[in-house]
């Protein structure tokens, strides 16, 4: 059914059009087995539909990342488009302009703020990747999560799979003959380059939420508050204390 609307689009040729659909569904890993990269993506996509003020019908499945057509998550239906990952629902959103970046922004800012969101891809997320599939204790941890919802065997050889993926997705971005202190290293610097920017500003670019505030409120919030094995992260971020303002003041105003 989630793909039947998407095919008819494919075989007429038409895409969306005009605003935003009446009918959308956002489609997440159930919260039981979410790891942290996917968890802070979906997270950065949900607040910039609320920064966005866009509403959507959620959804938590067990196989959210087999839905997808190219594997990411969150998963977006949006009437005859099928965006999935935070790449493609981000640029979708833009296309229909209702992103605050699209209507305020100046070309300069534009191109800033692309560039710390790109920072942001190249050290969180490879970051948490390594610490949640690389770290002795984090792995155990991930593919016991990530095979849960499968009866054993299948539980076991899909655990070792996904690691397996990341591990040659972290090769793909120079990442896996990293030692877990220059990991570490790696996250301190992102997160010192982000707290300089924001300063003592409400937001990173403008005086309205973008999709970098999103995308950086999606990691530090995911690391901030879900469980951990241990604080390597965690301890990372607290020694900002505008970074950890920054998160606390989006969730006061956009989650409650």
């Amino acid at each position: 059914m989630i793909f039947s609307s998407c095919v008819r689009a494919m075989v007429s040729g038409k895409e969306d059009e005009g605003g935003w659909p009446e009918f959308v569904e956002l489609y997440q890993p159930d919260k039981s087995i979410v790891l942290l990269s996917d968890a802070a993506k979906c997270q950065s996509v949900e607040a910039f539909l609320r920064f966005c003020n866009l509403p959507v019908t959620r959804k938590y499945s067990k196989n959210a990342e087999f839905m997808s057509p190219n594997g990411e998550v969150p998963l977006l239906r949006a009437g005859n488009a099928l965006p999935a990952g935070i790449q493609e629902i981000l640029s979708y959103i833009q296309k229909k302009g209702m992103s605050s970046s699209e209507l305020h922004l100046k070309s300069q800012e534009k191109a800033e703020m692309m560039a710390y969101i790109s920072l942001v891809e190249k050290c969180f997320l490879p970051a948490e990747l390594y610490m949640s599939w690389c770290n002795k204790e984090w792995a155990i941890r991930s593919r016991h999560k990530y095979g849960s919802p499968y009866p054993t065997p299948l539980n076991i050889i899909l655990g070792y799979k996904k690691q397996m993926s990341v591990r040659n997705q972290l090769r793909a971005m120079n990442w896996h003959l990293k030692k877990e202190e220059e990991v570490i290293e790696e996250f301190k610097k992102g997160c010192q380059a982000l707290a300089e920017k924001l300063g003592g500003r409400k937001y990173f670019i403008h005086d309205l939420p973008t999709e970098l505030d999103a995308v950086v409120f999606g990691h530090l919030h995911t690391i901030l508050m879900r469980y951990q094995p241990d604080d390597s992260l965690e301890s990372v971020v607290k020694m900002h204390k505008n970074l950890v303002n920054f998160v606390a003041r989006i969730l006061k105003e956009y989650f409650r």
